[in-house]
């Protein structure tokens, strides 16, 4: 056994030994590998440098100088781009220099920014040359009289001064009122002298605004953080490779060394992997695996989950690094919150935002008195993360039953739907919620596998009480009973099923309009459907059927929802062009941007259902009503009122003003068009 245990090692030495002939002969291809890509890298980011420097000369010197083009700077950007896009590709770059690729993608963001900020200095610019190359030129071609040609030449004196020096108080010494006369004047150069004037201290701060963004934005810095800590990082790897020349040199002591530091870390893995099956990694407290552990050992325990509400927001506009930072602290300050209370029981990190903590022996109102503490506590922390402060807001829910993680997470879901409390302890009752949405989810699904997902048409009336148009609405069929799709739509969402019910209603919505030339229809749509892919690609092939179908057709778009008008208005314009009209539903039931409105070129403004209801009984409805109608009128805008519902509601909008009316009091939605 002692022979072969031997002749085992002799073995494992001389393979050990061969392999390590190969390591040395690899390792030596490797290291100029390395140093020939790492100097290729750090060339391009010096060139990067000093074309940030051409850049910003560039762009003083077409501020400076009339007659300049922006070809230069063009070239410039263009060649940053280039540098860019080289650097942004190179694999080893992002593989052996993680930490400074991070600092150069913040370099590229910068660029980003500087880049547009030289588009719009260059669109203030061009016409201020050309204001003021005529403003120069006036001089000969203007018939001034003696004292006017001084004031002209100080003028313009003043403004060269300030083009030269960027100093503010050049333009502020310039006498307006003394050019104000060349307004009216019937010399038509002189007219053109104060226009040309007007126009360049107009866009003159614009111009001014971005240069100085340009001047002092930060890509040096940015540039010069990746290029020191690219050398640092190259220096320090160049030291390691000539370390481990040395250390591969040295074969016996290496291998011998190696062997003592395996068996060294094979045992702190078997430590890691059990503190990592037990503990979360990210914030040190215990992991969900350590509260199924742990809960066993209570008799009576009473279990509360924390959740950070909104917490994905922090991810969405901070990132994920920032995110879990927050996390950690806010795990670290619950933690020592219990610690220094001296409450028994462990803090756990249960989900990505939700922590646990497990009490025993505690009464009930005790628990809430301390759970209503803590997340006041938290809720009143700056929270400091990378010079960014932030503001926690935290929701709880507490279980006494088993299971008591799931129970307190239900708890938690019911709590989120009514923002006035912070916390709440599980009942039975809650599960009710649960069977419920279950029950919805099964109901919504076979219905749009069994097609049961029904268009009605509910009609929308002129002045003189013809039918204008359909308004396109979704019903459910359940079993024999048709019931609003209205209570289904958070459970669509949730299983993602929501676009399949606005398809099937485009679908049946654009088949009536192809049978009936006469009908108009209005087709609700959600935000959510204006950015879905899907949506707009059966839009398009719909309007491609029956090109001249688009004039017949409205879509109506939920006010409240409008996060992104940009997005929302894109869409519009697109499909204006088609001819097709756009309404904003539920118009007036929050803060209402008449401004953005009008942007949108919008054809309809359907008014809110719960101004409409109370118009007989609420000053402030009627105010409001007459305020939405006034600015109808004067942006040329069709108004509508929903759920007039009463003969008196009617005869009172309609006195008021309103152009169309819709309401059960007219007429119910209904599967048939009526006279259709």
């Amino acid at each position: 056994m002692k022979i072969r245990s031997l002749s085992l090692k002799i073995w494992a030495i001389i393979i050990t030994g061969v392999l390590v002939i190969f390591l040395i002969i690899g390792f030596s291809f490797f290291a100029k590998s390395y140093y020939k890509n790492s100097s290729n890298i750090l060339n391009n980011l010096i060139l990067l440098k000093n074309y940030n420097n051409k850049l910003k000369y560039q762009v003083l010197y077409s501020n400076l100088f009339l007659y300049s083009n922006n070809d230069n700077i063009a070239k410039i950007i263009h060649h940053i781009r280039k540098l860019n896009k080289k650097i942004d590709k190179n694999v080893f770059f992002k593989k052996f220099y993680k930490n400074v690729y991070e600092k150069f993608e913040a370099y590229e963001n910068a660029v980003f920014n500087v880049e547009n900020d030289i588009f719009e200095y260059l669109r203030y610019n061009q016409p201020l040359k050309n204001s003021l190359m005529y403003l120069l030129d006036s001089i000969y071609i203007a018939k001034f009289d003696k004292n006017d040609y001084k004031t002209v030449l100080h003028t313009i004196s003043l403004i060269l001064l300030y083009k030269n020096s960027l100093d503010d108080d050049f333009i502020k010494n310039i006498d307006l009122k003394k050019i104000e006369k060349f307004k009216n004047s019937n010399d038509i150069y002189e007219q053109a002298f104060y226009r040309n004037l007007k126009v360049y201290l107009k866009f003159l701060p614009k111009q001014r605004f971005y240069l100085n963004r340009i001047i002092n934005s930060n890509l040096n810095e940015k540039i010069d953080n990746t290029i020191t800590a690219f050398r640092y990082k190259l220096s320090k790897n160049l030291k390691i490779f000539e370390m481990l020349s040395y250390l591969l040199v040295s074969f016996i002591i290496i291998i011998l060394s190696l062997l003592i530091i395996y068996i060294v870390r094979l045992d702190d893995k078997i430590k890691t992997i059990t503190y990592l099956l037990e503990y979360d990694s990210l914030t040190g407290l215990k992991n969900r695996f350590s509260f199924k552990k742990d809960i066993k050992k209570y008799n009576s325990p009473i279990v509360v989950i924390f959740n950070i509400d909104k917490f994905k927001n922090i991810n969405d506009y901070f990132g994920s690094n920032i995110g879990d930072k927050v996390l950690k602290e806010v795990g670290l300050f619950i933690e020592k919150y219990f610690k220094n209370k001296k409450i028994k029981g462990g803090v756990y990190r249960v989900g990505a935002d939700d922590f646990a903590f497990i009490f025993e022996n505690v009464d009930i109102n005790d628990i809430k008195s301390i759970v209503k503490d803590l997340i006041e506590q938290i809720e009143i922390k700056d929270f400091k993360i990378n010079e960014t402060i932030f503001n926690i807001s935290m929701s709880a829910g507490i279980s006494k039953k088993f299971p008591y993680l799931e129970n307190a997470d239900i708890a938690l879901k019911n709590i989120k739907k009514d923002i006035k409390d912070k916390f709440i302890v599980y009942d039975n009752k809650m599960n009710k919620d649960v069977f419920l949405n279950i029950k919805k989810s099964k109901e919504i699904k076979e219905a749009i596998d069994n097609y049961k997902i029904i268009p009605y048409y509910q009609p929308i009336f002129d002045k003189e009480g013809n039918i204008c148009k359909y308004e396109v609405l979704c019903r459910v069929k359940v079993k024999d009973e048709i019931k609003s799709i209205y209570p289904y739509l958070e459970i669509l969402k949730e299983n993602k099923l929501y676009h399949r019910v606005t398809q099937i209603i485009i679908k049946e919505a654009f088949n009536k309009l192809y049978s009936n030339k006469n009908l108009e229809l209005s087709i609700n749509l959600s935000v959510e459907d204006l950015l879905n892919k899907e949506i707009l690609n059966l839009i398009n092939q719909c309007f491609l059927i029956k090109k001249d179908i688009s004039k017949r057709v409205t879509f109506e778009i939920l006010e409240s929802e409008i996060d992104n008008y940009n997005e929302v208005n894109t869409f519009i314009k697109v499909l204006k062009q088609k001819g097709v009209k756009f309404a904003i539903d539920d118009f007036g039931s929050g803060y209402s941007n008449f401004n953005r409105i009008l942007n949108l070129d919008i054809d309809y403004l359907k008014i809110d259902g719960s101004i409409i209801k109370d118009i007989l009984y609420s000053k402030n409805s009627k105010l409001i009503l007459e305020t939405i109608i006034n600015f109808s009128k004067k942006a040329d805008k069709v108004t509508i009122a929903e759920f007039v519902e009463n003969k008196e509601i009617y005869d009172e909008v309609k006195k008021m003003g309103i152009d169309c009316f819709q309401g059960y009091y007219l007429a119910k939605p209904s599967q048939n068009l009526e006279g259709k």
